[in-house]
């Protein structure tokens, strides 16, 4: 019982000697816009904006395949580029890829040909998806005070397994188009 005690108090040691680390208030950074001089014009793209198209970004990429949806492994990040525009990209699976865990330690043949016939069918609808997100980014109220000569980039980096045939499937697209929605010009690497 006393060996118990003693071991219960020694856990509960650290505990008190972790450091508090003084939190700023969200307010402060996501109030935060940010600020360009372009020319003579001066562009404002505030972070809100870029979080509520981050979010936007997410849904429609979640949407894309119906009832076998991709999967957005890693939130849409967007960032304003002083000079050039505005830049999201996303982590994503063109379908819900099964892994070889504690109950499935292996993957049949059967299996992967199917996953990878679904894959490739799923690269133009996700393309599809990246274009009309790219052209509603485009008439985006929240990107309304970009300069007119910036661009607006969405670049989706796909995941695989390690045990994926991967003959036929990019490892990224990246679409862009001018402020306008103008002149999209998409790369499959």
């Amino acid at each position: 019982m006393r060996s118990a005690a003693l071991l219960f108090v020694l856990a509960l040691a650290p505990a008190g000697a972790q450091i508090q680390i003084p939190s700023a208030p969200p307010s402060s950074v996501a109030a935060k816009p940010a600020t360009v001089t372009v020319g003579s014009e001066r562009a404002l793209v505030a972070l809100q904006a870029l979080t509520a198209l981050e979010k936007d970004i997410d849904g429609r990429i979640a949407a894309t395949g119906g009832a076998d949806p991709c999967v957005v492994l890693g939130g849409a990040r967007g960032l304003y580029v002083t000079g050039f525009g505005a830049v999201f990209t996303s982590d994503v699976d063109l379908i819900n890829s099964p892994s070889i865990g504690l109950f499935q330690t292996t993957i049949t043949p059967e299996r992967k040909a199917d996953v990878h016939k679904r894959k490739v069918a799923r690269v133009a609808l996700l393309q599809s998806t990246m274009r009309e997100t790219l052209m509603a980014l485009a008439q985006s109220v929240l990107l309304k005070n970009m300069s007119g000569t910036d661009q607006i980039v969405v670049g989706v980096r796909l995941m695989y397994r390690p045990w994926e045939d991967l003959s036929g499937l990019p490892g990224q697209i990246v679409m862009r188009a001018d402020r306008q929605g103008g002149n999209i010009r998409t790369e499959l690497q």
